[in-house]
């Protein structure tokens, strides 16, 4: 086993353009309201990319569907995942994210077993790690280790009240 995956937290799509994309799921589904924030750094530290430091930034809206949340990103500067998955994919399906009661006893047991970060970085009161499960489970599985947006009001909310 990779991981012990007992609930799921957020569903995430990469996407060309945040805005134009949180307007279509508002338009077409009724999916919002969404907040938005510009991820770079100048908000988060310790940025790895494949174990490597990195800087790199991008764009994400945040809303929820019931008790998941669901969230696009934008690739923008720097050598990132999302930027690679638009590059080699398009848009689509990214990542479905992970947040455990014991989030680095889980992250440990990954590394033990032979586990790969892909990419990291801590972002105030948390941190995320994207870890490599692709060729297991044809996905990316986000570890979360705490709500790191929860005190950061958003740079834009959509539709604008």
């Amino acid at each position: 086993m990779i991981i012990q995956f007992d609930k799921l937290s957020q569903v995430a799509l990469v996407v060309k353009d945040v805005r134009a994309s949180v307007r279509n799921y508002w338009d077409q589904l009724g999916v919002g309201s969404w907040k938005i924030w510009d991820l770079g750094p100048e908000s988060m530290t310790e940025m790895t990319l494949r174990g490597e430091p990195a800087r790199y930034s991008f764009r994400v809206a945040v809303t929820y569907v019931g008790d998941v949340a669901f969230e696009l990103v934008q690739p923008m500067e720097g050598e990132s995942i999302f930027k690679e998955f638009l590059n080699e994919h398009g848009e689509g399906l990214h990542h479905l994210k992970y947040t455990p009661k014991n989030p680095d006893g889980v992250l440990n047991d990954f590394k033990i077993k032979g586990g790969r970060i892909l990419q990291s970085a801590r972002l105030a009161e948390g941190a995320f790690y994207y870890l490599d499960t692709k060729s297991e489970l044809g996905f990316i599985m986000e570890l979360s280790t705490g709500r790191a947006l929860r005190n950061r009001p958003p740079d834009a909310v959509f539709p604008p009240n």
